[in-house]
């Protein structure tokens, strides 16, 4: 039996205090003075009284807890993310001279390929990276104020943190010294944020020095990239440094597509792929070393509940895909790259037979874990994703943002009903997960923004997993196929378990025709119709989750990433959104018959106004709750593995 909705009433007299981390206004982490005695205040003010309507405790999977995020976090979220779009825009409006002509998204591509390499630099020559495990014993990490770094460095880290499980694994396994800096300091980082023009207020002496001395990098990335500006890239075959262009007239650029290069020593030709393979090799190698401490990427975090995996079981992950045992023979890297091959296919190949052994047959099918674990090794770098695509991505939520006027100066002075809501509809979307584990839950925009600024507080986030069971991974790179199935399945979840319509934006949920024959707003005459519904004043049972005024409703539009159309193009995708297009162009004729009988309720009414011309969504999924993706591997076959399937 499921269990039953939150409740405010009864609470205990002690919440369990997994809670945000309090909104401070100074500290040692504050960001540095600017030498002008008038010049703002580094830490961010949020509107007075922001956080006073907020519950003292939620119930999510019967238990009671204080909130996990507060409406002042949101609003310096969304000083941040204003700031990313308004950085965005400069970008791709840039009117200066170019000696190589760019669109204007060519152009923001090129400058976040150049924003992944300054975090790369920022995060190992600054503030983490291997060799500095000693360190995590000795508490958090307070950045110095000299060490906060310049906004599209924080872009990109942003968007990191933003992938939760991939962020935790890496940091365990590479990057110890990022793990010790926890959450990212909203507060503090808004302040450095002017509110009226979302321009980054000018930096300090020391920190624009500090970050030029570790890094090499200039503290202001250029907005555009002419052929001249170059980048040391190391061969993967010999190790040589090679000196590279971001870009080329020919496209061939470290930051561009079709990026390829010939070694000025050894003559090999590379590309992004050998330096994805390299890296793979490069960890290979430390595994053999020490196998006891060292794993492959996608080994360490379990897959299920996003917290450490067992140490044998990434051990005995690893050496499987690697074919390990007592004989095996150090070798490095490069020796590796010569002997298996530098291309991924060629990597699969052997990792195949770790994995398979006698079954490696070539009509057979790679298994989902090693699948898993390769997708960390296809692009270069320290980092398990491809982080200027996952900044592209998420501009789109940012995007949604912007379109809403959450990011307008002075919004929030007057309106705390609205982040309130947002703050108070995340705790019941976590509860939901509770009650429907195994499927795909779907965020609305106002539930996707409490969510990020959770997953900004990435120590809090990860307590999460002591309320839930789990600590829920965030993806958007889904296409859409059965995602529009779960957002029906959701909003029918959240309309059973909270008795109000999970989103009132004109986004049609099944059976929106049927009504509720025991519903307070169905008006029904003795003929079995009646006037309009709208008529009547709204009889709102849950004030707290829904709205039904214009301004929220786009706010409880689906969450969607129109990026994965382009990831995922074909046919198979416009076929899918073809029958996605004609459910709900049935539904809303259904609809419309109801309303004009009479059946149904003054929610159905008000989407059916909304539904108008209402553009459907992607439909970007939540995974929760997969059994066991890498299943009981040297106890069950490999083909029985539960395979976790996000599109």
């Amino acid at each position: 039996m499921a269990a039953p909705p939150p409740s405010y009433a009864s609470a205990p007299a002690a919440a369990p205090a997994y809670t945000a981390t309090p909104v401070t206004v100074g500290g040692p982490d504050a960001l540095p003075g600017y030498g002008d005695p008038n010049a703002p205040s580094s830490i961010f003010v949020p509107s007075q009284g922001i956080d006073n309507k907020l519950p003292n405790h939620f119930k999510i999977n019967n238990q009671y807890v204080k909130a996990q995020v507060l409406p002042s976090e949101l609003q310096a979220h969304l000083v941040l993310l204003g700031a990313f779009h308004r950085l965005r825009e400069e970008v791709r409006t840039f009117k200066g001279k170019a000696d190589i002509p760019m669109e204007p998204d060519e152009r923001w591509a090129v400058f976040l390929q150049r924003a992944v390499y300054r975090f790369e630099q920022w995060v190992v020559r600054m503030i983490s990276g291997e060799g500095q495990e000693e360190v995590l014993g000795e508490g958090p990490k307070v950045l110095a104020p000299n060490e906060v770094p310049p906004l599209d460095v924080l872009m990109v880290w942003h968007t990191y943190m933003l992938n939760p499980r991939t962020y935790y694994e890496d940091c365990l396994r590479k990057l110890p010294g990022l793990l010790r800096v926890g959450s990212l300091p909203l507060m503090q980082l808004a302040g450095s944020i002017d509110s009226e023009s979302l321009l980054a207020h000018p930096p300090s002496e020391g920190r624009v020095a500090a970050f030029t001395a570790f890094t090499g990098q200039p503290f202001e990335c250029p907005l555009n990239t002419t052929s001249d500006e170059t980048v040391p890239v190391y061969c993967p075959d010999c190790s040589h440094p090679n000196t590279i262009p971001w870009i080329t007239y020919k496209g061939d650029g470290f930051a561009q597509r079709g990026f390829g290069y010939i070694c000025n020593n050894c003559r090999s030709m590379f590309n992004r792929e050998a330096l994805g393979v390299r890296k793979f090799y490069e960890d290979m190698e430390k595994c053999i070393v020490n196998p006891e401490a060292s794993f492959l990427a996608n080994t360490v975090v379990d897959y299920h509940d996003g917290t450490p995996a067992d140490v044998q079981w990434s051990r005995v992950l690893t050496g499987t895909v690697l074919s390990l045992d007592e004989g095996t023979s150090p070798a490095p890297a490069q020796t590796l790259g010569k002997q298996i091959g530098w291309t991924m296919k060629a990597l699969e190949d052997y990792c195949r037979t770790g994995m398979l052994g006698k079954k490696n047959q070539a009509w057979i099918a790679t298994p989902r874990p090693l699948n898993i674990i390769l997708s960390a090794y296809r692009q270069p770098g320290p980092f398990s994703l491809d982080l200027a695509s996952a900044v592209i991505r998420q501009m789109n939520f940012v995007e949604k943002m912007v379109h809403l006027g959450f990011t307008e100066q002075g919004r929030w002075e007057e309106d705390h009903d609205t982040l309130t809501r947002c703050v108070v509809r995340y705790h019941h979307f976590l509860d939901l997960m509770t009650s429907t584990p195994g499927n795909f839950v779907v965020p609305t925009l106002d539930i996707d923004l409490a969510w990020h600024t959770h997953q900004l507080l990435c120590d809090s986030y990860r307590k999460v997993n002591e309320v839930i069971g789990i600590i829920p991974d965030h993806d958007d790179k889904v296409g859409q196929g059965a995602l529009s199935d779960a957002y029906d399945k959701t909003a029918e979840a959240w309309k059973a378990r909270f008795g109000v319509p999970y989103s009132i934006c004109g986004c049609l949920p099944p059976n929106i025709s049927s009504g509720s024959s025991s519903s307070s707003f169905s008006l029904f005459s003795k003929k079995g119709k009646s006037k309009s519904t709208l008529e009547k004043p709204l009889e709102n049972p849950r004030p707290d989750l829904l709205s039904p005024s214009g301004d929220a409703a786009d706010q409880t539009h689906p969450s969607d990433h129109s990026a994965v159309a382009i990831i995922n193009p074909g046919e198979p995708n416009a076929a899918q959104e073809q029958v996605r297009r004609r459910e709900l162009g049935k539904r809303a004729k259904e609809l419309g018959k109801s309303v004009e009988k009479g059946k149904a309720d003054q929610w159905g009414e008000i989407m059916q106004k909304r539904g108008v011309d209402h553009t459907p969504s992607f439909l970007c999924p939540v995974q929760y709750g997969v059994q066991n993706p890498f299943s009981k591997f040297g106890r069950v076959s490999i083909d029985s593995v539960l395979i976790y399937h996000p599109g």
